[in-house]
């Protein structure tokens, strides 16, 4: 079957605690709130937010472009908006991002929701790999990929605009077959 298709008709998934779903306009506040914040972005390739606007132009030109690989991280009890994560897919393989508001980190928010898109990357999709990176000194998000099961393949320089300097990132990758033997 059509990945994109796959895709499209798995727009929300629930998890004990969270919703996934496609991000929105509306959600613009709450994610202003921690795009603002430098120690939330310091990690990732964007520059803090500057304002609402920015912030709204940033959903409507990154969100609604890629919404079939983006989702929104929602509390299922409280509806607050958390944060972010996206899957980006490339033929059988798929790539890891996220971002969550500071005050919910360390409450393993993210774990949670990722483990959901890995289970529906092999499981739904048929990808073969998923891989994700972080800047080598970012050790949380290293944690998160090892509770879902990746493992890290070594490290790599990517260059950041933001910064205008290349930074040393952690590679991380979990294949069909590793996971298979941990789910099967």
């Amino acid at each position: 079957m059509n990945k994109d298709l796959i895709l499209a008709q798995h727009q929300v998934f629930e998890t004990d605690r969270l919703i996934l779903r496609k991000v929105e306009l509306a959600d613009a506040p709450a994610i202003y709130d921690y795009a603002k914040d430098e120690e939330c972005v310091k990690f990732i390739t964007i520059k803090p937010s500057q304002s609402l606007e920015e912030t709204q132009i940033g959903i409507a030109t990154y969100f609604m472009e890629n919404r079939l690989t983006c989702w929104g991280i929602v509390d299922k009890t409280t509806d607050e908006f958390l944060g972010t994560i996206d899957m980006r897919v490339n033929g059988d393989s798929g790539n890891f991002g996220w971002i969550l508001n500071k005050s919910h980190w360390g409450r393993g928010i993210v774990p949670e929701a990722a483990q959901t898109l890995v289970d529906f990357a092999f499981n739904e999709l048929g990808l073969k790999v998923i891989t994700a990176e972080h800047f080598a000194e970012n050790q949380k998000s290293g944690r998160v990929m090892e509770k879902i099961g990746m493992k890290k393949m070594g490290q790599i320089y990517l260059y950041v605009d933001k910064l205008e300097r290349s930074v040393l990132c952690d590679y991380w990758a979990l294949t069909g077959e590793e996971y298979e033997k941990m789910h099967g």
